[in-house]
């Protein structure tokens, strides 16, 4: 009887070892039904346990039973737990939570559903006993022999025993099991908020640097290097118009700057008026060798995107630092742009005074050489003027991308250009050296009036004009009133758009500089005075179709091209023209005359379009 309970202690005690141990939990339940054989002599045992949902009972650890024994049980005939189901002695024991025996499986007529299970296991006797902890059944300990048997009221005691012992050792391990998830977890999530922290920690570092050099008076270039050095890969920035602002190459990756300036005008997210600023996004834009992916980032002043962020690559190939490096790069960056903005409006004020008072000759000679002075302008040199007409209807400010951009067109010139507004005109004062010829400011001129206007990229559209040097400041107002006249003559005309050196216009550039043109009003009269009555009273299409015969070398069916016209119109209106006019427009001195009353009086023309914009 002593050694009998010695071994039962033993047992117990190696199950109490293997829960110190943390054992699995399977590996738990497959040692207490090897115990259960051993210390009751019993040929097979399970432990059945109810599945994640409660519903069926499932063989979750086991002695001597085949693995196909317990596949069978498991997907084809589980102890069903809940609603219309075969009696089992597991299912009994488990809802009933006392032990059920079945002495033979063959004589039993309420197991004859499970009598060909029994068969292939090869047992005949089996007894169920529930694993009962404090408060439910966890499940049941399931013997069987192969012989026929009846278990008596001593083994149905030591199997209880024994259930209970491994109740306990099922709840600790459970328990166990639980804690150590609930560690692994709160590991996990203590990690993660050191991680978060880290992340934190280093983007407000981050910002703090790129604030510092706003601070500093650093500039675009300052903030965009230093957001290239952190990210490891080359930035950009560009206003929405598509000035290119920054951009820088790393490890020989560059950004396409054009690219980019195109990229810069796509329709605006969505999410931007959802109240979103829609922050970091992928953006393709097609490449020579199909779409390239690069990841912006916007750049907002009062909730209205003014300039974007660049760099190569996609959104998930940047690390969670880079994503907040780029989204807190763009505060530092919209406070410079603002700063910016700022100064260049108060810069633009002042030199729209000095404008104003050179070209309307109403200002102080003296006092004006002075105040440009102070803004780093040297007027007392030769200055060539740069007129572009502009259709805006915001002509009291020049607006902050054309005035960004001529910064940095003259920023290495010295003494610095002069750039205002004055009269719906775009001007710039360009200092030119002794030897520089005037035609070489022509390119200043092609860049002011490709400057994009704010959301319009790439226009072309306005009409500039050249005039100087000028080396006097009374000299100022009649250069201006050239250069107008001759935009307007070239509006007049309809030209394409593009800038006039005076030298392209011949005796019209000529022309364009005489400070009074109305003799040549009585010129025109005498030899066009015809053809204006004519016009006026009968047929309108006389005096353009003459000017477009003089355009086109009196080619009639260029002209009737031109004039949308037939051809025989056009040579019906040419023989109208001289009867009126008792010329011959095939003899030279003829043709010559009429040329010359048509150019001065498109100058006269452009001379009445300035005042009536004066006006």
């Amino acid at each position: 009887m002593a050694q009998h309970l010695q071994g039962w202690l033993k047992a117990l005690a190696h199950i109490g070892a293997a829960v110190n141990r943390g054992v699995s939990l399977s590996e738990l339940l497959d040692l207490i039904a090897k115990t259960a054989c051993e210390l009751l002599s019993y040929d097979f045992c399970a432990i059945t346990i109810p599945d994640a949902a409660s519903q069926v009972l499932v063989i979750e650890g086991s002695y001597g039973l085949s693995a196909e024994y317990i596949r069978d049980i498991n997907e084809r005939h589980p102890v069903r737990l809940h609603g219309v189901h075969t009696p089992s002695p597991s299912g009994q024991a488990f809802a009933l939570g006392v032990p059920v025996q079945i002495e033979d499986f063959g004589s039993n007529p309420t197991m004859l559903a499970w009598r060909a299970a029994a068969r292939d296991q090869g047992y005949s006797s089996m007894i169920s006993v529930p694993l009962n902890s404090s408060d439910e059944t966890l499940g049941t300990l399931n013997c069987y022999t192969r012989l026929t048997h009846h278990f008596t009221r001593e083994e149905e005691s030591r199997l209880l025993m024994l259930a209970d012992q491994a109740a306990v050792a099922i709840t600790t391990s459970r328990l166990r099991s639980e804690q150590a998830t609930r560690i692994t977890v709160l590991k996990e999530l203590n990690e993660s908020l050191e991680e978060q922290y880290e992340l934190q920690r280093n983007a407000d570092a981050i910002h703090e640097r790129l604030t510092a050099l706003t601070l500093e008076g650093g500039g675009v270039r300052a903030l965009g290097g230093a957001l290239a050095e952190i990210l490891d890969r080359p930035v950009a920035v560009c206003e929405t118009n598509g000035t290119i602002l920054y951009n820088t190459e790393r490890d020989g990756i560059s950004l396409p700057a054009t690219l980019l300036a195109n990229a810069a005008g796509l329709p605006l997210p969505d999410v931007m008026s959802a109240g979103n600023a829609g922050f970091l996004a992928d953006v393709r834009v097609p490449d020579t060798t199909g779409m390239l992916t690069v990841v912006r980032v916007p750049v907002m002043i009062k909730e209205k995107v003014v300039a974007w962020i660049w760099t190569s690559g996609k959104l998930s190939e940047l690390r969670p630092l880079d994503r907040q490096a780029m989204e807190r790069a763009a505060a530092p960056l919209a406070l410079e742009l603002l700063r910016t903005r700022t100064a260049t409006q108060a810069e633009w004020r002042d030199t729209g005074e000095i404008l104003s008072g050179l070209l309307s000759g109403r200002g102080h000679g003296t006092a004006l050489l002075a105040q440009a002075a102070r803004l780093g302008h040297d007027l007392s040199l030769p200055h060539a003027v740069v007129a572009v007409r502009f259709e805006t209807g915001n002509e009291g400010a020049l607006p902050y991308w054309l005035a960004a951009t001529f910064t940095r067109m003259a920023l290495q010139v010295s003494p610095k250009p002069l750039l205002g507004s004055h009269e719906g005109y775009v001007v710039a004062l360009w200092p030119l050296g002794p030897l520089t010829p005037i035609d070489e400011v022509r390119g200043i001129g092609d860049e002011l009036r490709r400057i994009p206007s704010e959301g319009v990229q790439n226009t072309d559209r306005a009409h500039g004009a050249i005039t100087g040097p000028v080396t006097s400041i009374a000299d100022y107002p009649a250069a201006f009133a050239t250069a107008r006249g001759a935009v307007e003559l070239a509006a007049l005309r309809k030209s394409s758009p593009g800038t006039l050196v005076l030298g392209d216009l011949g005796l019209t550039g000529l022309l364009l500089q005489l400070p009074d043109v109305s003799a040549l009003s009585h010129y025109t009269d005498d030899v066009l005075g015809p053809l204006r009555a004519n016009h006026l009273a009968r047929d309108p299409s006389l005096l353009p179709t003459l000017s477009a015969l003089i355009h086109n070398d009196l080619n009639a069916s260029k002209t009737a091209e031109q004039l949308h016209v037939q051809k025989d119109i056009v040579v019906e209106a040419r023989r109208r023209i001289e009867d009126l006019l008792a010329l011959n427009l095939s003899r030279v001195s003829d043709l010559t005359r009429i040329s010359m009353a048509l150019e001065v009086d498109n100058v006269i023309e452009a001379r009445q379009r300035q005042r009536i914009n004066d006006v």
